[in-house]
């Protein structure tokens, strides 16, 4: 089965390609504005290997995202486990967390930057902001849903409140929370990027602002295409850990 959806994948793939060179030959979008494959990628792996900007572009935008998306784990994980532990605290912090929720992080940059300049703290909040709620969402549903029973059974056996958290509450709900990291991580990806790309902090973003405003056109889609890579990899990152640690998560039982 595994095989079978490599095969599917590689022919979606394949045919996305075709498509692509399809519409650079009939000139439906001008060759100069979309170039061949084999240039991108040859771009792509040259600026890898032998610039001075590119991989430090990535790396720096790899360090900064790191660093958000273990805030916002960490964060959001203590919140969505309080939420749903005490009915008091979900009561009171709901109105403020039904208005913050449905804003728009990009919306928050100009604010940002008045309170905390152009620097990391700015890039850092506008991270965590944007990819918190998955995390408190799906560390609250996970603990909503331990099974009443695994409690009593605790009970019956002396845990305490704090004993019973650690070694049911949270054991329980970790395939909750992992979903939500790993979405967590493909949200933390593009504010990081784009953070970069509007205020010029260091990384991929600003490196593929400065190559679009020079008419560097091959540069750019190299730099676009390895955005998409990179975001490929971290996902199959997050599946792999998931797949190692949380052998009991039923979403990886195939």
């Amino acid at each position: 089965m595994r095989t079978i959806a490599i095969i599917k994948g590689m022919a979606g793939f394949l045919a996305a390609i075709a498509v692509w060179e399809l519409v650079r030959a009939t000139g439906t979008i001008d060759s100069r504005s979309l170039p061949g494959i084999g240039a991108i990628l040859q771009s792509m792996i040259s600026g890898l290997a032998t610039s001075d900007d590119l991989m430090p572009s990535v790396l720096a935008t790899l360090r900064t995202w790191s660093m958000g998306l273990v805030i916002a784990s960490i964060l959001g994980t203590v919140v969505g486990v309080a939420l749903a532990l005490s009915p008091l605290v979900e009561t009171v912090t709901r109105p403020i967390v039904e208005f913050l929720r449905p804003v728009p992080s990009v919306a928050l940059i100009p604010v940002a930057l008045l309170v905390l300049g152009i620097g990391l703290p700015m890039q850092l909040f506008m991270i965590v902001f944007a990819a918190i709620w998955s995390v408190i969402f799906s560390a609250k549903a996970g603990v909503e849903g331990v099974d009443p029973r695994q409690l009593e059974t605790g009970r019956v056996f002396g845990l305490s409140r704090l004993a019973s958290i650690w070694r049911i509450v949270l054991p329980a709900a970790l395939p909750n929370i992992a979903t939500g990291i790993r979405t967590a991580s493909a949200i933390a990806l593009v504010l990081t990027i784009t953070v970069e790309m509007l205020v010029g902090r260091p990384g991929i973003g600003s490196f593929l602002e400065n190559v679009r405003l020079n008419g560097l056109v091959t540069e750019m889609w190299s730099a676009i295409v390895l955005t998409g890579i990179v975001g490929y990899l971290v996902n199959g990152f997050f599946l792999m850990l998931e797949k190692r640690l949380i052998p009991w998560s039923a979403e990886h039982h195939a």
